[in-house]
């Protein structure tokens, strides 16, 4: 493909010589509407159809020849200018384009239709690209040297090309190319990217097997974005400037070079990909700072919060992320399942696993059933009853521990215990991880109870006496969580389906408009959100969470004892925090206070970024935050004391070792 593009104008230009798999008499190919195309083949011709009408307007066309043929010739000229729009779910803060060339900067791909689409073939490309003096363009694969170009010869699914007059930085990484392209100068951020790019790449190719390409990419895009493409990860402005993103997110695009960019998704049994990566970059990095087990409550906890039951879907149906909803099923539950999958494989056969199927299906599509087939071939196990369960069901287990009962034997103890599911739903096989801390023993001993019915039953005899229960400590099993292991949360009022904000009538007219802007903004997100005067009611509704607006609220009062606790009283700044009014059948309360109204419109944005953490603490008008965290749990349903006289000094359950080592 020889293209040629002007910015300035939005346009176009491109020559492009097609080669087929096998020599046909007729080719139909589907183009952009906007871009008009002038066949250069004498002995063929080329035979305007349809317009098909949709988010990109397309052509269709079928080039007749005289005799079948591999090859032929087009030349397309045009404009593509789709503006930046929102989209996904309501409140999703992603936007989109399908393809714009303008001064700001070029975006490229295959929903754009700005290249001959023929089918579903995979799609092997040369790029010569020409640009205004100072523009850089970015594609897949490797750059052709001394030339504005691009080679790939390993088959894709679509072709990108982003352009920009980018700011150029690289260094060798792990035996590949660490490539930074940002819109402004920055040596030390670009320096911190390409330090990351050799530290995660060495990390994967140790974990699954060698980078299936010559260099990765970290690029800046002109909107706020976080893709990951073939060989380099097209990030917002803002986004690549986050102190964390080095090391959370652009890991996990780096890794997408493996699974989605390295084996394709076969979608149509549902989308394996972002499950697959997030647990192996997200889930895996916490796992190295010894939090594992916190990453997989945090990641129950947001089902919990933002799934209903009316909203949820099958694994078999996810595509992509538009969402928190389709975010907690697609990536939560996926992450879930593959946990639960290296829980019963155990590590070295899971690790075999993911690598058996890296090597066979690289540069292929395959699906849930392939993932199935290798791991059954590497275990030797018949995992169907495993796959089926998770991907085809919705809903989740509701675990209680019904009873725990030690008694005195002439060989020791005998320790019976019950554990029952109350889900509404028909029970879920499970293998249930218990573990149990004995006199004279400060390490848990884990057992195993599996069960399929409402309630299964585990008799354990022993040499020492049972002090201590506790049912899936490290939530190792994809459910719903009991109320009293996770702290009230700021989610949990960002998913609420019935939602209450109260306005304090106290406050002056600045701060009840601010207030009023703040929750103008989450009504957009959130239909369900019910404005009231705290001035107008007699006692806050209990149908529903509840945010309480300003100290200056008739209720704010409720918060009082948690600020005292928390020493956050004299805070000042905005402050963001909730509680959990009823333990038994909670309705969470959150508390938003400020000293600066101005900003408020900052937070409207930010906090909902923050819906993990049960308080908040920000400065300034941007804001900036300066505190947040989780109040701390004191006491699980889920686990229960065995003897009074039990002591100090029992450790608590140790988490798995992470399932790879740090590169460094």
């Amino acid at each position: 493909m020889q293209v040629e593009i002007q910015p300035d104008q939005g346009l176009l230009n491109v020559t492009d010589l097609l080669t087929l798999p096998v020599a046909e008499q007729e080719i139909g190919f589907l183009l952009h509407a906007a871009l008009r195309p002038t066949l250069l083949d004498e002995d063929a011709k080329l035979i305007t159809l349809e317009l098909q009408q949709g988010p990109v307007p397309v052509r269709r066309y079928l080039v007749r020849s005289s005799q079948p043929r591999k090859t032929f010739s087009i030349n397309y000229v045009g404009t593509i200018n789709h503006p930046v729009t929102p989209n996904g779910e309501s409140g999703n803060s992603h936007h989109f384009t399908p393809g714009q060339i303008s001064s700001n900067g070029v975006f490229l791909s295959g929903s754009s239709y700005w290249y001959p689409w023929t089918g579903n073939s995979p799609i092997e490309f040369v790029l010569q690209v020409k640009l205004p003096t100072g523009w850089k363009s970015v594609s897949q694969g490797s750059h052709i040297p001394r030339s504005e170009g691009w080679r790939m010869p390993h088959p894709q699914e679509e072709i990108y090309l982003i352009a920009y007059p980018y700011h150029y930085y690289q260094q060798p990484a792990s035996g590949h190319l660490a490539e930074v392209y940002l819109r402004q100068p920055n040596p030390d951020l670009a320096r911190r990217y390409l330090d990351a790019t050799g530290e995660y790449l060495a990390l994967y190719e140790k974990l699954l097997g060698p980078y299936p390409y010559t260099k990765f990419a970290l690029v800046e895009n002109f909107w706020e974005s976080g893709y990951g493409m073939p060989s380099f990860t097209l990030l917002g402005p803002r986004v690549i400037r986050l102190p964390f993103i080095v090391h959370s997110s652009y890991p996990h695009e780096i890794l997408h070079n493996w699974w989605g960019n390295g084996v394709y998704v076969d979608a149509s049994s549902g989308n394996w990909s972002e499950g697959l990566t997030t647990y192996l970059a997200d889930h895996l990095l916490k796992e190295q700072q010894g939090n594992g087990a916190g990453y997989r409550r945090s990641t129950l906890q947001k089902y919990a919060d933002y799934v209903a039951t009316q909203d949820d879907f099958p694994l078999t149906q996810f595509r992509g992320n538009h969402g928190q909803i389709s975010q907690s099923v697609g990536y939560g539950k996926a992450l879930m399942l593959f946990h639960m999958l290296r829980m019963e494989l155990g590590d070295q056969q899971f690790i075999q696993g993911l690598r058996e199927f890296y090597r066979t299906y690289q540069f292929k599509l395959a699906g849930f059933p392939q993932l199935q087939a290798t791991f059954e071939s590497i275990s030797g196990k018949d995992l169907t009853r495993f796959f089926r369960q998770w991907l085809t069901r919705t809903g989740a287990p509701t675990l209680k521990l019904a009873a725990a009962e030690t008694t005195r034997t002439e060989k020791g103890y005998r320790l019976e215990v019950r554990v029952e599911q109350t889900q509404a739903e028909a029970p879920f096989w499970l293998r249930i991880p218990l573990f149990i801390h004995f006199a004279d023993q400060k390490a848990a001993v884990p057992y195993t109870l599996e069960m399929d019915k409402r309630s299964a039953t585990l008799v354990i005899e022993a040499d020492q006496r049972p002090l201590r229960i506790s049912a899936d400590p490290l939530f190792d099993l994809f459910r719903r969580l009991d109320p009293s292991e996770t702290p009230s949360s700021l989610g949990q009022l960002f998913g609420a389906k019935r939602l209450f904000a109260v306005l304090p009538a106290g406050a002056d007219d600045d701060t009840r408009q601010a207030y009023r802007r703040l929750i103008a903004a989450w009504q957009q997100r959130q239909p369900g959100l019910t404005l009231l005067e705290d001035s107008a009611i007699d006692q806050l509704p209990e149908d529903g969470a509840l945010w309480i607006l300003g100290r200056e609220n008739r209720f704010a009062h409720l918060f009082n004892p948690l600020l005292a606790q928390q020493k956050m009283t004299a805070q000042s700044g905005t402050l963001a925090l909730t509680l959990s009014r009823n333990p038994e059948n909670p309705q969470t309360l959150g508390y938003i206070t400020t000293d600066n109204p101005a900003a408020l419109i900052g937070l409207a944005r930010k906090l909902p970024h923050y819906s993990r953490y049960s308080y908040a603490l920000f400065s300034g008008v941007e804001p900036t935050v300066q505190q947040r965290g989780e109040w701390q749990i004191t006491a699980s349903a889920l686990s229960r004391q065995l003897a009074t006289d039990s002591g100090d000094g029992l450790l608590p359950v140790a988490d798995h070792p992470p399932l790879s080592k740090s590169s460094q």
